[in-house]
């Protein structure tokens, strides 16, 4: 017994007629009575009964009709089961809610040394039939340059700059200070981590003082936007910067600020990286 037969045979039930299921199937009206027979004859009874011009089931028929289309249900789930493992395989989710230019150069060089993996750069968490696939990777700051094991640093954060827009009394200043800026109000975007805001915000907690926002965007575009219109200032580390077009009609100037040296770069967990995800680390550790 085989699948192409137990297939002819919903279509033969479903059209109570070998005609018009040949014409669906593009097959010859003997190809559709030969799987018939021998699928009636490998299951030693019949399955139909002529009415005329008709084939209806039997109760035997009615109860093979269920069983085979339970079954091939089934196979369709196992098949797509066994292609999103593959598929799983194949790619690599990094879960980024900081721009580094560089980690985007080194994505584009592995991705033209392995095109038969994918990468997913995922900002929000996923919502339905993946939402259970978890970054292989998460890129985060750090204090320090860490060596451990689970972290690989990528790119210096460095210095932090104030985005204001260009009609602000700051806008002609080639410097500013921390106390500058403790009275001003300020557009933040969120992000999908568990700190919700952008970790500039908090930067600006550890420094001693709690911006008082003005806005909150959901994205880059729309947080240099509300910029341009006034409705508040920005802060940038200067990485960020490299995002000229999006801060067009806005002044970023270098603030004078006691920041410990951040690092960028990647954690993971090592029990759950797949061989895909495996590819990409070591790679990452030759080329940064």
């Amino acid at each position: 017994m085989n699948t192409r037969d137990l297939q002819i045979f919903i279509k033969i039930a479903d059209y109570r007629s070998i005609t018009r299921t040949a014409e669906d199937l593009q097959m010859t009206q003997p190809a559709i009575s030969s799987a018939l027979k021998r699928l009636e004859e490998e299951l030693g009874y019949p399955l139909f009964i002529r009415r005329g011009k008709w084939l209806l089931l039997n109760s035997q028929g009615e109860l093979f009709y269920n069983a085979s289309k339970d079954f091939l249900a089934e196979m369709d789930h196992m098949r797509s089961g066994l292609q999103l493992n593959d598929h799983q395989k194949k790619e690599i989710v990094i879960e980024m809610y900081l721009h580094s230019d560089r980690l985007y150069g080194l994505l584009g060089s592995f991705t033209a040394e392995n095109p038969d993996i994918r990468v997913t750069l995922q900002q929000r968490p996923r919502s339905g039939p993946e939402s259970y696939r978890t970054g292989d990777f998460k890129v985060l700051l750090s204090p320090d340059k860490d060596e451990s094991d689970e972290f690989l640093p990528i790119e210096h954060m460095g210095g932090l700059y104030a985005i204001l827009p260009v009609h602000h009394p700051f806008s002609s200043y080639t410097h500013l200070t921390i106390d500058d800026l403790k009275d001003e109000k300020y557009v933040f975007m969120t992000v999908s981590d568990s700190a919700g805001i952008e970790s500039v915000y908090h930067t600006c907690i550890n420094a001693g003082f709690t911006p008082r926002i003005s806005v909150i965007t959901s994205g880059k575009i729309s947080k240099f936007a509300a910029i341009r219109k006034g409705c508040g200032i920005g802060l940038a580390y200067d990485n960020a910067l490299s995002l000229a077009p999006l801060i067009k009609d806005c002044r970023a100037i270098p603030v004078e600020f006691p920041l410990k040296i951040s690092w960028l770069g990647l954690t993971w967990r090592p029990e759950e990286l797949t061989e895909a995800a495996e590819r990409f680390l070591t790679f990452a550790k030759e080329n940064i």
